[in-house]
């Protein structure tokens, strides 16, 4: 039996139309954060692992037949039959800049999902999937869901049950999830993670300040933050302070979302096989890039253009171009990125 070398943790949703967020059988693809996380990381040839819960739905038989079809493996993954799946929808449109925007609106309360606490943390597809993993996976999205769900993680990140690996925690904050905008614990869990990802906005909402070495400071406690500045650079800080930035990719962007959790597969992904932080923030642009020239919730850029990507000096890296009609590296041009499914 293949064992994980990254396990993600938290649920996963059917993408819907917005007419048919309601719907008993809705036209759906596969998502979520840790979903998509996991499928990326497979796609990239790293044995995962997905933990969740899904209902007995066709929406779930859906989602693990995606994550299946992307190399995921599924064991961890909880069926109940009593419950739903969680869904969610996207709508399109621009921002005041006239950039691409998009807004999600979520049917997961009481979901299959939901009912996670740390007793799932005990399941022995779970348990093994954790004891074999080098990098366990979660985001703050997952505490959101219930307050089970929030003692799960606090269970998994603080007192790290059954964990051997590194504990990797994306905050991920979602103001929607949290009506009475407390980020406390979202901090609490980052400060029990090993490595944390979080975007420089939502650390102004969620720390107060979006300055790495501020966030640093307030974060003292893991191995590394990675403060993502969206299309300008990733810089990562070490406990002495020591940062490596990389600046963001050139894209020709066609809808946002998704780019967080590519970000976050490519990086991982990265990190399982010991590559060092510059390569692995380069594979966090590259991944995100790829995804924000699609409409699905990711995308993989053709490998002759990763290990061009990988390969190149600074200044090509900063002259590379990523968009839907194709990739330019220094004076080498490649296909355009796949979407996830996609042959």
């Amino acid at each position: 039996m293949t064992e994980a070398w990254i396990a993600c943790l938290g649920e996963p949703l059917a993408l819907v139309a917005a007419a048919d967020l309601d719907a008993p059988a809705p036209a759906m693809h596969a998502g979520g954060a840790e979903a998509n996380v996991a499928a990326g990381t497979a796609v990239l040839g790293t044995p995962t692992a997905f933990l969740g819960r899904v209902g007995g739905d066709a929406e779930g038989r859906r989602i693990v037949e995606h994550l299946r079809a992307h190399g995921v493996l599924t064991g961890g993954i909880e069926v109940d039959g009593a419950a739903f799946t969680g869904r969610y929808a996207k709508t399109e449109g621009v921002d005041a800049d006239g950039e691409p925007a998009t807004a999600s609106t979520y049917r997961r309360a009481g979901s299959a999902a939901a009912a996670m606490g740390p007793d799932f943390l005990t399941r022995a597809a779970v348990a093994a999937a954790l004891r074999s993993a080098r990098i366990v996976h979660t985001s703050g999205i997952t505490p959101a869901l219930s307050p089970s769900c929030a003692a799960l993680t606090r269970t998994l990140l603080r007192d790290r049950t059954g964990v051997r690996g590194t504990v990797t925690f994306d905050v991920n904050w979602r103001e929607q999830l949290w009506p009475d905008g407390d980020p406390s614990l979202v901090v609490e869990l980052a400060r029990s993670a090993d490595v944390v990802l979080v975007g420089s906005d939502e650390a102004e909402r969620v720390l107060g300040t979006g300055s790495p070495a501020a966030v640093r400071a307030l974060l003292p406690e893991p191995r590394t933050v990675v403060v993502k500045d969206g299309a300008v650079r990733a810089i990562a800080v070490d406990r002495e302070g020591a940062q490596i930035t990389v600046p963001a990719l050139s894209v020709d962007v066609v809808e946002p979302v998704g780019a967080g959790d590519s970000f976050a597969a490519g990086f991982l992904h990265g990190l399982a096989h010991d590559e060092d932080m510059r390569t692995c923030l380069r594979r966090g642009h590259a991944g995100a890039a790829a995804t924000l020239t699609v409409r699905a919730d990711f995308a993989t850029l053709p490998p002759e253009a990763m290990t061009a990507l990988l390969s190149c000096d600074d200044d090509t890296w900063s002259a590379a171009y990523v968009g839907p009609a194709g990739i330019r590296v220094g004076g080498a041009a490649f296909p355009p990125p796949r979407e996830s499914g996609t042959p």
